[in-house]
């Protein structure tokens, strides 16, 4: 992220992400209405400063969208504190590089953050990561790609944990059918994820690839 263009592409990979952690992490100023807008001033705070996402060494164990989160919920603490209203952003935005310094001094040691943290983060990683790979697989289902009714299987089956006879039932189709639907559907699940994963950096070209969709379902199941 030295240059602008390559912090746009980063705060895009990751703005859905520190939407849905700014929410989990301000629940009483998430209620609001003007709460989406703080979330971009956030994100515009971040492109302004390609800088600070350069400087980024994250530590043993630790990972670069904790950086993102960390930046961001602190920048958003601090507008905030100073009576933040959109329409005052850009006289605030200039007072935020002492949460720049907190934030990188934090994710240099990921041990420094609370496992609560991290949970909130991963979760929040997890779903926009799960919802824009959804949507891959509803538009194939809507192309003609993938047969109708895959996002419904898929979803009944790998996040609500129901018996596939019975949603073969409930779909009026063979069981057989269902599994070669539900087996194509999840390999195009899976390729969306993927994708993602490997733009993020988040998993190598040698990377277990159902392993880590499997980890990131898991973080969503009730329980």
């Amino acid at each position: 992220a030295e240059h602008p263009d390559q912090a746009a592409m980063v705060v895009d990979l990751y703005a859905d992400s520190v939407a849905r952690y700014l929410r989990l992490k301000f629940p009483r100023e998430a209620v609001g209405s003007g709460f989406d807008d703080l979330c971009q001033d956030v994100l515009l705070w971040l492109l302004q400063h390609p800088d600070l996402l350069a400087r980024a060494r994250p530590g043993e164990g630790s990972k670069f969208r904790y950086l993102v989160m960390t930046l961001s919920a602190n920048t958003a603490r601090n507008f905030l504190r100073r009576g933040w209203t959109h329409a005052r952003h850009e006289h605030l935005a200039d007072d935020e590089k002492g949460a720049a310094a907190e934030a990188l001094a934090t994710v240099a040691d990921c041990s420094s953050l609370p496992a609560s943290a991290t949970d909130e983060m991963d979760r929040a990683w997890a779903e926009a990561l799960l919802a824009a790979a959804w949507s891959d697989v509803r538009a194939w289902a809507a192309d003609g790609t993938l047969e109708p009714e895959v996002p419904r299987l898929l979803e009944a089956h790998l996040v609500q944990g129901r018996n596939l006879r019975d949603l073969a039932k409930d779909l009026g189709l063979p069981l057989a059918t269902c599994h070669r639907r539900l087996a194509r559907g999840r390999t195009f699940l899976q390729k969306a994820i993927v994708d993602r994963l490997r733009q993020a950096g988040e998993l190598s070209a040698q990377g277990d690839e159902t392993a880590a969709c499997d980890l990131l379902l898991a973080v969503l199941r009730p329980g």
